[in-house]
């Protein structure tokens, strides 16, 4: 009789509460330890800001501030790249300055601009690893709800346990210290968040409005670093593969019209360092010719609803303006390639495809951390991650959804630029993050939720020998 009691329906309600409670606890736990690690430094030597590049950016983050928005834009640098010189405003991504002046003016008015941009880092590692959680999260859960599961998912656990393990990873770690005020400690933020806002806005038919905030998180990526051309890659190539595994649909095609539309818009219309390149710039293009495609796909969808086509027909007309399409593209290039139109891959793009020695720019060549990595160098940033997150990434393909094939696409596509340059780890960490997350948070819920469906069956075997 004391087991039916303390398994009865009220009590499981209890139990169920009081876990949810101890998992919120742990994700802010997390999120604190996760910004507290980073502030070793400050605390052994104050706020202090470090190494080369993290200097130059105080410096135009204080020109910015007392100076403002036009004049920056227009600054002309004669201290760096000293005897040369160097025009600022259309050669920096502003995105780290403008959060730091932000900051300063409408959020913490009473500290310093030099506190704000030591403590910048380690504030947005809390952040990343937030969003890894969400990504971590979104994956298990839109899979579990294609399955039509409760509430009680494993989703919870595997997000708590992604957001620990990038919050501890090296390879996000190392670039988020207090103190280290570069780009690479808010561009991390922008690009999680980027990936989990285009995740969670393909979930559903009716998740797409979702896209607007897809857009607004990669611009604010474009704004703080040139990797961003990584991040609008990754959602084109999940946007093309989606099509390739008939997962298109109107959902999709409106949040990926938003994310780019809109990003791309922002990026071209604020930034001068950006300019006309989304358009231009051949490591571009991809995206480019996904958007087009998807408006032609969206076209025959509109086309074949309306008329009532058949399979043969739909595909007869499919062929047929991809054919058109085709043909005005190729007149397009044909026309503009010889004035110039179309950019030169840039020298580290050249870098990922050809021998890190061999790419033309003397600058490139010469840095060791453009180098190949190896195996010790993924331990090194990695650490134990390396064994648990192909784990996640089989379960992500046994579960198979829209923001799981993402977390599969990503890993493959991030593994690959890695293995060609040893700074790019730095991207493959959130994807190794989430992956072991979700396999230790599933591998945890399956044990949990062992004891509870215990406990359900014998109340079920006890009522059903009461009333035999």
């Amino acid at each position: 009789m004391a087991a039916v009691k303390t398994s009865s329906p009220a009590a499981n309600q209890l139990f169920r509460l009081g876990y949810l409670m101890l998992l919120g606890y742990l994700l802010v736990l997390t999120l604190w330890k996760a910004y507290d690690i980073r502030l070793n430094a400050i605390k052994e030597y104050g706020m202090v800001i470090h190494e080369f590049d993290p200097w130059f950016n105080y410096r135009a983050t204080e020109y910015l501030y007392f100076n403002g928005w036009q004049r920056f834009c227009t600054w002309f640098d004669y201290k760096s790249w000293y005897p040369l010189g160097r025009p600022v405003g259309t050669t920096i991504y502003p995105g780290l300055q403008l959060t730091a002046v932000f900051l300063k003016n409408h959020i913490f008015t009473t500290k310093s601009l030099n506190d704000i941009c030591c403590l910048m880092p380690a504030w947005f590692g809390a952040v990343a690893s937030f969003f890894v959680g969400m990504i971590a999260y979104e994956s298990v859960y839109s899979s579990e709800l294609r399955r039509k599961k409760t509430i009680m998912t494993s989703a919870l656990e595997c997000g708590v346990a992604a957001a620990g393990i990038m919050a501890i990873v090296p390879a996000h770690l190392m670039r988020s210290i207090g103190g280290g005020f570069d780009n690479e400690s808010l561009a991390l933020s922008a690009m999680t968040g980027t990936y989990y806002f285009w995740c969670r806005s393909i979930r559903d038919e009716k998740s797409w409005p979702i896209g607007i905030l897809t857009g607004i998180m990669y611009f604010y990526m474009v704004a703080v670093w040139g990797g961003y051309i990584f991040v609008l890659n990754m959602v084109g190539c999940h946007a093309g593969f989606l099509v390739l595994l008939g997962r298109y649909s109107t959902g999709v095609y409106r949040s990926y019209s938003l994310f780019f539309c809109l990003g791309t818009s922002l990026a071209i219309y604020t930034l001068p360092v950006v300019g006309w390149t989304p358009l231009k710039s051949l490591e571009q293009m991809g995206p480019l010719v996904v958007f087009l495609g998807y408006q032609l796909i969206e076209i025959c969808e509109i086309v074949k609803r309306k008329k009532g086509l058949n399979r043969k027909q739909a595909w007869a007309l499919r062929v047929g303006l991809f054919l058109g399409g085709g043909l005005i593209s190729a007149l397009l290039i044909y026309l503009l390639a010889p004035s110039g139109y179309f950019g030169p891959l840039s020298a580290r793009v050249r870098g990922l495809l050809v021998k890190h020695t061999r790419t033309g720019n003397p600058l490139v060549d010469s840095v060791a951390e453009h180098q190949p990595a190896n195996k010790s160098q993924y331990f090194q940033y990695l650490d134990n991650v390396c064994y648990v997150a192909p784990i996640g990434i089989l379960m992500c393909l046994y579960d198979f959804s829209n923001a799981s094939t993402f977390m599969v696409l990503y890993a493959i596509v991030s593994y690959y630029f890695s293995s060609k340059m040893v700074r790019l780890i730095i991207l493959l960490g959130p994807c190794m993050s989430a992956a072991g997350g979700i396999a230790l948070g599933r591998t945890f819920s399956w044990s949990v939720y062992q004891f509870v469906d215990v406990s359900s069956r014998i109340i079920v075997d006890d009522a059903k020998k009461k009333s035999t």
